[in-house]
């Protein structure tokens, strides 16, 4: 679907919510597959203008990053082995996130999926690249723990 298909759609008053939601996650797709080919244009050049066009990109999307880590949190709750392990060190990686130990907190939740026998998932990969801030990892971690381990209940927007 097209914008311009919603446009007209608005105009005759003949539109629908479904059509909203698959126009978005259409431009979220190419909103993504344009971040991964920027990557790997940076990543091949190590130009700076691309890194710093990657890194506004990046921070477009850090918003809907920190909800999907928290959602993906909610979701890890249900699985008792990894919701265990997260409420045993959890403390402990959001204390090394808080010192900015990158590589602790990586190590120390690779540890749980890998004993788990669970695939690391990909919305974390993301959080360890090095495209963003410490301070935005922080965040990641801390939105991402927060829905594992925290107390209050999953909130969807529907």
């Amino acid at each position: 679907m097209e914008l311009q298909e919603l446009k007209n759609q608005i105009q005759l008053g003949n539109f629908s919510l479904a059509a909203f939601k698959s126009f978005y996650e259409e431009l979220n797709n190419t909103y993504d597959e344009f971040q991964s080919l920027l990557e790997e244009a940076y990543e091949n050049t190590k130009d700076k203008e691309y890194y710093n066009l990657l890194r506004y990109v990046k921070g477009q999307k850090s918003s809907e990053l920190i909800e999907r880590l928290k959602k993906y949190g909610y979701k890890l709750r249900k699985n008792s082995n990894i919701a265990e392990a997260f409420k045993n060190m959890g403390y402990r990686l959001l204390e090394q996130a808080r010192a900015g130990r990158k590589e602790d907190v990586f190590y120390g939740i690779l540890r749980i999926f890998i004993s788990a026998k669970e695939n690391f998932p990909i919305v974390l990969t993301e959080v360890f690249k090095p495209y963003y801030s410490e301070e935005m990892f922080k965040i990641f971690i801390f939105s991402f723990l927060a829905g594992v381990i925290g107390q209050e209940e999953e909130q969807t927007i529907q």
